[in-house]
């Protein structure tokens, strides 16, 4: 009897050193928009996009550029509207890329994806 219950011990103390944790599951930062910019699609024209400090969107396309922009951005979620919402946009951020949709006033929908644009200082 006694050696049973040794060997019940062992085995149950073996099958605890032989299990190895799970490792966590790590999650890449998602990047801070503010003091970056980005260029890519726009909702009329390749457009860049930089994200300035109080959550001022400046914007410039066909060699024209606007400071009449707002974003805000949580987590890896991005909001952004130009033009006292005359267009919107929704979409997320991933490393370097940020892509979502896009909608204005008259009921026009894109999909706009545009790249960090690494020359530009922080």
């Amino acid at each position: 009897m006694t050696r049973l219950l040794i060997g019940a011990v062992l085995v149950v103390a073996c099958g605890a050193v032989a299990a190895a944790p799970v490792p966590k599951e790590r999650k890449k930062p998602v990047p801070k928009l503010e003091g970056t910019t980005w260029s890519g699609d726009g909702v009329t024209a390749p457009t860049t996009y930089t994200f300035a400090k109080g959550g001022v969107l400046v914007y410039t396309y066909l060699g024209n550029t606007y400071s009449n922009g707002t974003w805000k951005q949580t987590g890896a979620k991005v909001y952004w509207e130009t033009n006292n919402r005359f267009a919107e946009f929704e979409g997320t951020v991933s490393g370097a890329v940020m892509a979502g949709e896009a909608w204005n006033v008259a009921g026009g929908r894109w999909k706009l994806k545009m790249k960090r644009d690494p020359d530009r200082p922080e």
